[in-house]
Order: C-alpha cells, then sequence, then structure tokens
C-alpha cells in the first residue's frame, strides 16, 4: 500500500470515527485533508458533504454535491438531503429519480467503511419525504409503501401513510403466522429452512414482490415495471395500486381548543361517549357532570331565544395480538420433540431458526398492535385505538410514544381525567418529552388550571424554546389569564418557528375568533387547511366563522366538510345540525342530533340540542324524556333546568315546574331576568285560575 492510500485511509477512519461520536468540528476539519489528497474521490466528497450537512451548512453540501448527484448514491442523497432543507425539493427529486437505478437495489453494507452510504430504505423514505412537501401525496405513499414492502420496521413510513389519509392493511405489512406456520417446514420437510423462507418468514419481502396487499385497489390501475423503478414514474404507470380511491387529503389529528369560553354556563360542553369497554363507561358515569368541551358556552339566554352565538370549539382498531405466548412456545417443543424425535433439534436445544423465527413473530405482532391503534387513531376510531392500545403488554404500554397517544386518544373523546393521568405517567417516565405536549398544554386550558399550565409551560421553554410546543403552551396560559393579544404572538412565535406547524395557525385563528377578527381568523384557518388538508379543526373553524357572520350556506359547506374528514365527531355533527335550523330545515336538524345521540349516548351537547329540536317541533313528550335525562347528567346546569320548568309549566305541573325554575335561578343569578319573567307568568296563570274558579 502507497503512502498515499495509507494517508487517505487514515483520514477516512478519522472521519468516521469523529461522525460515530458527533466530533463535528474534527470531522470537518479531517475532511478538508481527504479532499486535498484526493479530490475526485466520490465517496470522499459524500464524506465531506455528510459532515457539512450534519454542521447544518445545507447551502456548502449542496454546492458541494451538485455536480456529482447524478453520478454517485451517496452524492445523490446529501444533495436531496439539502434540497429538502433549502426548499429545493424539485431538484432532489430530480436527482434521487435519475440514480434510482443505482439505489434502488442496495440494501444495508455490513462493511463498517460503508455504513454511512445511504441503502435503498433510506433513499426510499427521502423521495418519499420530498415529494410530501412538495404536495405529491401519490408518489409520497408509493415511496412509503415500497420502505415497508422491503423493511415492515421502518414505522416512520407507516406513521406517514396514516396521517395521509391511505387505508393500509395491516396485516398485510405485518404478517403474523400461527404455530402451524411457524413450525409447518418442519412437518412437511426436515431439511433446513432456506434463506428465502427465512426471508419471508421474518416479514421482509423481496423488493419486486407485489405490494398490491398492503393497501386497498383504486379505482383506476394499470400495469407496469414491478421494481423499484416504478416509483419515479407517473401514478398511472404504477404496478403497485398501494391507495385507495387516491385522494389528495393528508390527515393530522384533531387540535385546536376554540377560544372564548363561557362564563355564567358550562353546559353547552358535552360528555365524553359510553365507550366499548367497563373502564372508560365507568369513568364517563362518573364524571358526566364536570366534563365541559368548550363547543358552544353561551349564558342561559342564548340557549333559550332564537340568536346563537358559538364560542368555543372542538377538542378534538379489532387488535392483533402476538400468536407466540410462552405456552405456545413451550409448545412447540413438545411437539418437536414428540413427533420427530431429532426433526428441529440441534442436539438437545430447538433448531435456532425456529427460535428466531418465533421471536420475529412476537414483534411482528407488538408492531401490528401498533400499527392497527396508530390507525385507528388517525382515522378517529378513538375507543378502537384505546382497546389496541390498552391491550399491549404493560411494559410497551408504559412507553412514551403509547402513554402519549392514550392520552391524547382520551382528549380527544373529552375524558379530561383520564387524559391528564396518561400525560402526567408520561411526564413522570420523560421530563423533557416535547412531542405531544400541545395537547396537554390545551387539555390545562379546558381544565382551568392556571397553576399546572404555567409550570408547565415555564419548563417547556427552558427545555426546548425554539419548539412551537414550547410557544403553544406559553400561548394558552396567557389565552387563559384572558390576554389574547399575548396568547396571539405566541402563536405567531410558534409559526415562525415551525412554519408547517398547522396545529399552532389553528389555535391562533380560534383566538382571532373568540375577539370577532373575522378576516384574521379565515386568514389562519385556510392557512392551516393549506398545510394539512385533512385538519378538520380549521374546516370547524371557517364554519364558526361564517356562522357568526350571518352566511349559514358558507357555514353548513365548512361544517360538512370537516364532518367528511371526521364523521363521528358529535360535536360537528351537532354544528351542521345548528345551521340546518338556521336555515329552517327543522326535521333535518333533528336527524342530526338523533345520529349524534346515538353515536355518543353520554354526550349532553347532542342531547341538549335533540331536546330543544323537539319542543320547536312541538313533541314535548319527547323533549321531556330527553331533559329529565339531562337533569340527572348535568345537575348543576341551569338551563336544562330552566327548560325543564318550561316543559312542566306546559303540562301544568305548576310545582314542579317552580321547583325547577327556583333551581335555575340559584345556579345562574345572570340569566335572573329570564326565570323571573317566567315565574311570573306562572303565577299570573295562578291567579287566572283562581279569578275563574271564584266566577
Amino acid at each position: 500500500m502507497s503512502v498515499a492510500d495509507q494517508t487517505i485511509r487514515q483520514l477516512r477512519a478519522t472521519i468516521l470515527y469523529s461522525l460515530d461520536y458527533d466530533l463535528l468540528s474534527t470531522a470537518e476539519f479531517t475532511s478538508e485533508r481527504l479532499i486535498a489528497q484526493n479530490p475526485n474521490n466520490l465517496d470522499s466528497i459524500h464524506l465531506y458533504a455528510l459532515v457539512l450537512y450534519k454542521r447544518k451548512r445545507y447551502k456548502t453540501a449542496y454546492n458541494l454535491t451538485a455536480s456529482y448527484s447524478v453520478q454517485h448514491v451517496g452524492c445523490s442523497y446529501m444533495f436531496a438531503k439539502s434540497c429538502l432543507d433549502l426548499k429545493c425539493e424539485s431538484d432532489g427529486i430530480s436527482a434521487l429519480t435519475r440514480t434510482l437505478p443505482l439505489w434502488s437495489q442496495l440494501s444495508r453494507a455490513d462493511d463498517t467503511d460503508s455504513r454511512y452510504m445511504p441503502d435503498n430504505v433510506a433513499c426510499y423514505i427521502l423521495l418519499a419525504k420530498l415529494y410530501a412537501s412538495v404536495g405529491d401525496v401519490r408518489r409520497s405513499a408509493l415511496n412509503y409503501s415500497q420502505v415497508l414492502n422491503i423493511n415492515p420496521y421502518m414505522f416512520e413510513a407507516f406513521e406517514e401513510l396514516c396521517k395521509m389519509g391511505v387505508k393500509v392493511k395491516v396485516n398485510s405489512i405485518y404478517k403474523v403466522n400461527t404455530i402451524d406456520e411457524i413450525s409447518g417446514s418442519l412437518f412437511k420437510n426436515v431439511q433446513p429452512i432456506s434463506a428465502d423462507e427465512k426471508k419471508g418468514g421474518f416479514g421482509f419481502s423481496d423488493q419486486k414482490s407485489d405490494s398490491r396487499h398492503f393497501f386497498k385497489t383504486p379505482a383506476h390501475s394499470s400495469t407496469g415495471p414491478a421494481n423499484g423503478g416504478s416509483v419515479a414514474q407517473t401514478p398511472e404507470q404504477q404496478s403497485h395500486t398501494i391507495l385507495a380511491t387516491p385522494r389528495v387529503k393528508q390527515l393530522q389529528m384533531p387540535d385546536a381548543p376554540n377560544r372564548k369560553a363561557a362564563k355564567s354556563s358550562n353546559f353547552d360542553g358535552f360528555k365524553h361517549p359510553s365507550a366499548p369497554t367497563d373502564s372508560i363507561r365507568r369513568k364517563s358515569s362518573r364524571n358526566s357532570t364536570s366534563i365541559t368541551s368548550r363547543l358552544l358556552g353561551h349564558p342561559l339566554n342564548t340557549l333559550t331565544d332564537s340568536n346563537f352565538t358559538a364560542t368555543s370549539g372542538v377538542t378534538g382498531a379489532s387488535s392483533a395480538g402476538s400468536q407466540n405466548s410462552k405456552r405456545e412456545g413451550a409448545g412447540i417443543k413438545r411437539v418437536i420433540g414428540s413427533t420427530f424425535s431429532n426433526a428441529g433439534m440441534v442436539g438437545n436445544e430447538p433448531r435456532p431458526d425456529i427460535l428466531q423465527r418465533s421471536n420475529d413473530q412476537q414483534l411482528l405482532g407488538t408492531y401490528a398492535k401498533l400499527a392497527k391503534g396508530f390507525k385507528a387513531m388517525c382515522f378517529y376510531d378513538c375507543f378502537k385505538a384505546i382497546r389496541i392500545f390498552d391491550s399491549l403488554p404493560e411494559n410497551e404500554r408504559n412507553t412514551p410514544w403509547v402513554l402519549g397517544k392514550l392520552g391524547r386518544l382520551h382528549f380527544e373523546i373529552v375524558n379530561y381525567e383520564e387524559a391528564e393521568n396518561y400525560f402526567i405517567k408520561l411526564r413522570q417516565l420523560d421530563r423533557t418529552r416535547i412531542e405531544e405536549m400541545e395537547y396537554y398544554s390545551t387539555l390545562l386550558w379546558h381544565l382551568h388550571k392556571e397553576m399546572d399550565l404555567s409550570f408547565l409551560s415555564h419548563e417547556l421553554h427552558e427545555i426546548s424554546k425554539d419548539s412551537p410546543e414550547a410557544w403553544i403552551a406559553v400561548g394558552n396560559l396567557f389565552s387563559l389569564n384572558r390576554e389574547p393579544d399575548e396568547a396571539i404572538k405566541c402563536f405567531q412565535k410558534a409559526n415562525q418557528v415551525d412554519k408547517n406547524f398547522a396545529y399552532s395557525y389553528t389555535l391562533q385563528g380560534h383566538e382571532y375568533l373568540s375577539n370577532d377578527a373575522f378576516e384574521n381568523a379565515l386568514e389562519c384557518f385556510r392557512h392551516a387547511i393549506l398545510l394539512d388538508k385533512r385538519h378538520y379543526n380549521a374546516f370547524y373553524g371557517i364554519g364558526m366563522v361564517y356562522l357568526k357572520l350571518g352566511d349559514f350556506r358558507k357555514a353548513e359547506f365548512h361544517f360538512r366538510k370537516a364532518v367528511e374528514i371526521n364523521p363521528v365527531n358529535v360535536i360537528l355533527i351537532c354544528c351542521v345540525g345548528m345551521v340546518l335550523e338556521k336555515l329552517g330545515k327543522k326535521e333535518q336538524a333533528l336527524r342530526q342530533y338523533i345520529f349524534a345521540s346515538r353515536l355518543q349516548p353520554l354526550s349532553m351537547l347532542a342531547l341538549f340540542k335533540k331536546a330543544q329540536a323537539l319542543i320547536s317541533l312541538k313533541r314535548y313528550d319527547l323533549a321531556l324524556k330527553d331533559f329529565e335525562k339531562l337533569e340527572n347528567l348535568a345537575p348543576d346546569e341551569a338551563s336544562v333546568h330552566f327548560l325543564l320548568g318550561k316543559l312542566y309549566r306546559i303540562y301544568g305541573r305548576k310545582n314542579d315546574a317552580i321547583k325547577q325554575f327556583t333551581i335555575a335561578l340559584n345556579l345562574d343569578p345572570k340569566g335572573s331576568h329570564l326565570i323571573k319573567e317566567a315565574l311570573e307568568s306562572l303565577e299570573d296563570e295562578e291567579d287566572v285560575d283562581t279569578t275563574g274558579h271564584d266566577s
């Protein structure tokens, strides 16, 4: 080996060591020495670009690799990564697709000197991100599907597909075989399992295999080359029918508390719905009088007259378990030992390939549960997602990712007590976690826990003042303290920190809405939809703006768009019903309320609006039954007692009416003028009855 070769080898080893231990200054200095020794070596240029990228010198890395982006996989990859950060996505897509024949067949190298060279999985993920950044959801989904086809353990790809609204077939990705399938090769043939069988059994399939089983078939499909190169072609040329009805809809979970909480009434929040599990159902019954969602926090008079003022907002799978318990593992040993005395055994030990396959099946089973739970959450099937996550083993359930998702799910079904418990567990486990904290701060906003929210916002700001979650928490604190101008500034700061964070734009829009700054609110909501086309809360916000402006047709359109994205949200369904009432379509409105009450029988909002609609249609018998249920669900709600008193008055039950009016007066002194008028009219009727009797 020549002196020059020894020098280059030493320099490369130093760079790799520095990269391993994040010694970037040394890595950059050494990379310059390496380039000086061999300026035309593409591997050296790739290493130098990697160091520059890690030092966040994106433009320098871009310029360095631009001339070599179609000649070398590593240079192409670093060029494309720099393009993603510099918002030059089209250049990055062009470079990666032109080198696709080079990297589409690559796999992870075992050579330690090549460990920083990207493989096909890394390139597909980067290409998917580039397509997503330019709004090409279909091609992005196609590339993410290739990732799962090669390696189903790349869970990031599955998460992004679900957020896009792609209906992924989880069981086709995470194939959990039965015990007979695991040991089937032994019963059929005692020969050792081939490499291909191992590859298939572990859930990894060849890149050229058909991935149609991952997803439901779209309306239009065509044939084409089945290798990785098809990703770079037009969607019509793809052989992998990945999407179910390709729609340009990206999904993100519901966000944004809507501001301006009621001062005098907490009723028009809704009760969290009855849950499929007994534990959730018991919590729902116990907390039915204390939970509010602040969708319709009007005072008493707005509930009883024709004017509607909406001042608050929306707060927001079957599981596939592991097929290999310890008992089943023991069963494998007994069957193998008794049926084929030495088949599948190495000496007195079970065959390593069988144990390995069994272990992989256990891991695939866990991934299948996590995937099904996340998919159900993304498609707003909250109770199904909760059931799946709760069915995980305790050690898996008590991890930050799962605890964060459970807290968010309970937040979405307005089970605030349980949501808070999960977030507290999450913070006990990982005090420095930033993810999901925007929802926790919103939860504390809803619960009016100013001290806890203040502590959370200060702690998040100390941990990461450049994160949008920290500024959202501070903004929620100002909003809770009724300082809207300061809250808006904090949400704007969150927008500056992360321009793609739709949640902060939505919160800012709700803050403007609560202050009747309708044009500013519309701008924020529309920007949130531009970032996330499945952000139903922003559609709800636009609907609320038009509702306040009296444009009921546009309000109905946007509420229905929100319901299209989240069809089981009771608040959205009730909003559609309220707009229909404004348009004089009372029967259609009643059908919406009935549907909402069936979806969530313990939703006080749905039950109250249904009972109100029945009164307006003069179906007093049904309305009376609903208000008597509401009296038990919300004994501290003045509006319920007031309207129940009016019903008793219609039925001539004057003593019961006086009792309900008196309770309402004690609960809500601000509505005393309405209640006193009702009492006086009741007394006048008594006087008329007495006079008539005397005459």
